[in-house]
Parts: C-alpha cells; sequence; structure tokens
C-alpha cells in the first residue's frame, strides 16, 4: 500500500508578461489592494503602473480605470491622452458587464490582456452582491492581468476582495483606527513585525509607501518596489534613525 503523500499539481504555464517585469513587481494575474489617505500619491502611483515603461506600459491591451475624479485630477493629465486606456467617470455594474461580456466573445486564446482599475473604490462598491466585487473571484477567466482596487478605508473593501489580494500597498493612513485594522489582518504574515515595517517604509521618504507579497512563501515586504525589506533583512526602529538621516528623508520628494 502506497504511503499518502501529497503530490504537487502541475504548475499552470507562466504569463510571458512575468518575463518581461521587474522581479520585485507584481507578477500576473494578481489582483492588489492599495490603501491610502487623501494626498499620499495613489494617483501618481497608479499612473505610473499603467505609463511607466518600468513597470507594466505596453505589456497590456487595454486598461479600464473607473474613477469619478481622475478627468479633474491633473496627476492623471497623461491618462486622459493614451490610446489604450479607457477613463469611465461613474460605475455602473451593467458598464462593467458589458466589458467582461466582451471579452467573453473572443476566443480565450486571442482574448485581450487587460487592466482594471476602481480608484475610490468604495464610492461606488458599496453593495455586497455587484459584479465589481464578485470579479474579484473570477478576474482570470476574462483575461484581467491586474485587477487594482484603490480604496480609503480597509474594512469597506469587501471580503471577496481582501481575501482574493496577491498583494498589498499600505501608504499614508492618516487615520489610526484604520490603520490598526489593516495591521490587526497582516500581521501574521509578517510575524507581527507589520507596524516596524510600515513606519519604516512611510518615514524613507514623502509619498512612500509599504508592498506587502502575499503570494510569496513566505510572505515579503518591499520598500515601494525598489528593495526587498522583509525577511531577508534587519529594519532598524524608527527612534534609531538619526537626525541627520531623518531630514535628508523629508528634503526629499517621491512624485
Amino acid at each position: 500500500m502506497n504511503v499518502p503523500v501529497v503530490l504537487p499539481i502541475r504548475a499552470e504555464a507562466e504569463d510571458p508578461i512575468n518575463d518581461r517585469i521587474h522581479p520585485n513587481l507584481p507578477k500576473s494575474p494578481s489582483l492588489l489592494c492599495i490603501y491610502a489617505s487623501f494626498r499620499s500619491g495613489k494617483s501618481v502611483l497608479v499612473n505610473n503602473m499603467i505609463l511607466n515603461p518600468a513597470f507594466l506600459r505596453g505589456l497590456l491591451d487595454r486598461w479600464y480605470v473607473f474613477s469619478p475624479t481622475a478627468r479633474n485630477d491633473s496627476s492623471c493629465r497623461f491618462l486622459l491622452d493614451e490610446r489604450n486606456v479607457d477613463i469611465i467617470d461613474e460605475y455602473s455594474d451593467d458598464i462593467l458587464q458589458s466589458i467582461l461580456d466582451l471579452q467573453l466573445e473572443t476566443d480565450k486564446d486571442d482574448r485581450e490582456g487587460i487592466g482594471m482599475v476602481f480608484d475610490d473604490a468604495i464610492q461606488y462598491l458599496n453593495k455586497r452582491n455587484s459584479v465589481g466585487n464578485f470579479l474579484a473571484t473570477r478576474f482570470r477567466h476574462y483575461n484581467i492581468k491586474y485587477l487594482i482596487y484603490v480604496s480609503q478605508s480597509f474594512k469597506a473593501l469587501d471580503t471577496k476582495i481582501r481575501a482574493n489580494a496577491k498583494g498589498v500597498i499600505i501608504m499614508k493612513i492618516s487615520n489610526q483606527v484604520e490603520l490598526e485594522k489593516i495591521q490587526a489582518e497582516y500581521d501574521g504574515f509578517v510575524d507581527g513585525n507589520f507596524m516596524r515595517l510600515y513606519k519604516y517604509c512611510l518615514n524613507d521618504q514623502p509619498y512612500s509607501f509599504m508592498y506587502l507579497n502575499i503570494d510569496a512563501s513566505p510572505p515579503e515586504v518591499f520598500l515601494r518596489f525598489e528593495r526587498k525589506i522583509y525577511p531577508s533583512e534587519s529594519i532598524p526602529k524608527t527612534e534609531d534613525i538619526g537626525e541627520d538621516e531623518l531630514s535628508d528623508i523629508k528634503n526629499n520628494h517621491y512624485r
């Protein structure tokens, strides 16, 4: 009688996009959650994800950006001129479903690889049964390479979205209660080091952020997308950073 050893399932073929992006970036397909307070640099980050050649520019056939504010945000002005970027001012289940239906009209092998962003998502994904919430569980079916939800409120994002996230980006969170909710959710992934890692990333320079790669085993934390800081490195406590270094941090600019 054979010993009941659990055998690995044959892995799916790797997405070719992953051979062309920097290894620090989220692999395709990915669902990303970005948590950020007002004026924390989230629009600049989303713009870089779409337009910056060092990120994903030219790797997807089309981006759909659901945003009630993008047309009035000066940091998004370059998105408006992009041929393969559709800005959708008002969310509705019907509009989103029509995009998904269009994807399914094409054979799987010929289907466009697309990205989708829900900016300030809680403003319009407030119904638990909305198409935008359920998309988190089946986005690969539509050949969505990157599905990005941006929110100022952590718990306001549906549990289906949070549970299916491969990566989490935490920018400046002004509300301490909100930050503690995020800490409670992800502290276990980093052996209780969440707050120390978050403070280290946010104190590095203005508009900085912490990127948590949940998909890695074990989970990894990056200072922005530039350098892995966990679990491979020892992170100094905030109070151990010298006055000269703090002064340099405050005088730098991310944007």
